[in-house]
């Protein structure tokens, strides 16, 4: 069912140039996010291992430490860069309605996204940087996609 739902929706980028920028321009953002997080996980490793070790015996789980930061440096990347091209495919599709959409709009947008993507996103660094990374991310995201959609004259 979910994999469907997802097929479906990669599926949705292709019915417009805008969509398809989008998607791209999320792929990218989420890169650049990607890029900053493992960074950040692997440079805080030791502050990572208290805050699961916390959890963990919080919730009464045994299970090692060491495993479950690996397991989190190979699965979070892909999740991440997946969560922020669909919801390039979203905003892709938004920008679509309208027939003609002015490049700083689509910047303005894409800042407001890194703000609030910065504000839900839990790492062990400043929120400062974490939002400055994330407004980076989708300036890029609407940079690509100005540049895509007027490529493809959509």
């Amino acid at each position: 069912m979910g994999l469907k739902l997802l097929k479906n929706i990669l599926n949705k980028r292709k019915e417009n140039g805008s969509t398809n920028a989008g998607f791209i321009g999320g792929i990218l953002a989420g890169i650049i996010v990607v890029i900053f997080s493992v960074a950040v996980m692997i440079l805080n490793k030791e502050l990572l291992f208290q805050q699961i070790t916390t959890a963990l015996e919080q919730y009464n789980i045994s299970m090692p430490v060491g495993t479950l930061w690996i397991v989190s440096l190979v699965a979070i990347p892909p999740v991440i860069v997946l969560i922020y091209s669909i919801v390039g495919i979203f905003l892709g599709a938004i920008f679509h309605k309208f027939k003609e959409v002015h490049p700083i709009l689509v910047l303005i947008v894409s800042a407001a996204l890194g703000v609030l993507w910065g504000l839900i996103t839990n790492l062990p660094a400043s929120r400062w940087s974490i939002m400055a990374v994330n407004i980076f991310a989708w300036l890029v995201f609407g940079i690509v996609f100005i540049l895509l959609r007027r490529k493809k004259g959509d």
